[in-house]
């Protein structure tokens, strides 16, 4: 099913077929590049380039230990070596398939090496920032350093990840790609200090939260328990097993965000939360969903448009957020989430944070995003579901402007890149 063409209420992301699901997998773990692409540009305009790396460094230290974990359990995947460590970056929204080319050599329970041939990340930033040195530093140094020894401290507090170059490199990108790495083991190797939104995200229902496996459809791994893949694809993985893994790539999204606005509250207050939710989404939504579109074959900005997006956006994780819709007519729709584990989780719960608050923040904008024309209001509860909203198109209101940050998350390729089929080339540098 490479298509959606008419809106099902019914529809779930396991009626997917297997290509689809792959295709969908990457879409969702570039999901996360997306996000942060539209939120450290709207920190950094309000407190400074040092506070976006601060709370970036919140957000992936915060985030990563978590659901690295939520991937093992997931997987069966036991023990606490380098393999087990690479398996980890394999799953990590942080390494989305083909926007980073990752390579791996595995010489020991202790020692092995990772290089990326490709980095979109790095790739964005040269070209927004011209090839500037600082800002290659920002991201390759004082983000990447912390944030890789806390997702390989979560498999053994022993591991670390040590650069053998990266960037700046003062020129050219060189011809074996933009950084290569040693994760080496060792027990006398020293403490770290645990960042303290590991543990605030760790005892959310998210993290906890544990999705029902399905019986193995049989067509591939039933689960990543057996040995280390070089050339891993979500391709490799049973149909039952990938589309749980779906929908585990969504919720870690979702931590993700749980963690940066974790972060944003704990800095600079409750009342900036609101306004960031809204300029976040319309700024991240458009990107997103252009993406879907092209995935799902989905044209046009009726309410059947508006609806089969919702159904797919990550943001309303399945099972986690329990939604349903409703369709009256091409102008109008109702959209409904009943009680869940995302409801119980606490008031500050990212871009869905505004909806425990009877609020249409955060839905609103990406409603506004498939068509700009529309709006959500907020509707008393019926037949039993928690929280409701009534979606209009209205044909004569004036458009809602497009966000100015949508052309930044978009660049570096990423807007465009091809996830279709992942062929994986293994380089043995």
């Amino acid at each position: 099913m490479s298509t959606y063409a008419v809106f099902d209420p019914d529809f779930t992301w396991d009626q997917l077929d297997k290509k689809t699901l792959a295709r969908f997998g990457r879409e969702l773990m570039l999901c996360n590049q997306v996000h942060d692409r539209a939120i450290m540009p709207l920190i950094a305009a309000r407190w400074g380039a040092q506070a976006m790396t601060a709370t970036a460094l919140d957000e992936w230290m915060g985030a990563s230990p978590n659901y690295n974990r939520r991937n093992r359990i997931l997987h069966g995947i036991s023990g606490d070596g380098v393999d087990v460590i690479m398996k980890g970056f394999q799953l990590d929204i942080g390494a989305p398939h083909m926007w980073l080319n990752f390579h791996y050599d595995i010489q020991s329970h202790d020692r092995g090496l990772f290089w990326l041939t490709s980095c979109g990340a790095y790739n964005g930033v040269r070209e927004m920032t011209g090839g500037d040195a600082n800002a290659e530093t920002q991201i390759c140094v004082h983000m990447e350093d912390p944030t890789f020894d806390a997702t390989v401290m979560a498999v053994n507090p022993g591991a670390r990840c040590i650069p053998i170059y990266r960037p700046p490199h003062g020129g050219d990108i060189p011809a074996a790609g933009p950084c290569r790495w040693e994760v080496r083991i060792d027990q006398d190797i020293g403490t770290v200090e645990v960042n303290q939104f590991t543990e605030l995200v760790g005892r959310s229902r998210a993290a906890r939260f544990e999705f029902t496996l399905p019986a193995p459809a049989g067509d591939g791994l039933t689960n990543y328990s057996g040995p280390f893949k070089r050339d891993f694809r979500l391709e490799d993985l049973d149909s039952s097993i990938l589309a749980v893994q779906l929908k585990e790539f969504a919720l870690d999204v979702h931590l993700l965000q749980r963690a940066c606005y974790l972060s944003i509250q704990q800095n600079y207050g409750d009342d900036v939360i609101g306004e960031l939710i809204a300029e976040h989404c319309a700024a991240m939504a458009p990107v997103y969903q252009a993406r879907l579109r092209r995935l799902f074959s989905i044209e046009g900005s009726d309410m059947s448009a508006v609806l089969r997006l919702l159904q797919l956006d990550h943001h309303f994780v399945p099972d986690y957020v329990k939604t349903g819709a409703q369709l009256i007519d091409a102008r109008r729709g109702r959209f409904w989430i009943d009680d869940c584990g995302a409801i119980a989780d606490g008031e500050l719960t990212g871009v869905l944070t505004g909806l425990w608050q009877g609020r249409v923040l955060g839905l609103e904008q990406i409603v506004q995003a498939i068509n700009p024309r529309a709006y959500v209001t907020a509707v008393p509860a019926f037949d039993g579901h928690r929280f409701c909203y009534d979606i209009v198109i209205d044909p004569d209101s004036t458009p809602v402007p497009p966000s100015p940050l949508v052309a930044i998350v978009e660049s570096g390729g990423l807007a465009n890149l091809d996830l279709s089929e992942h062929i994986y080339h293994y380089d043995e540098r």
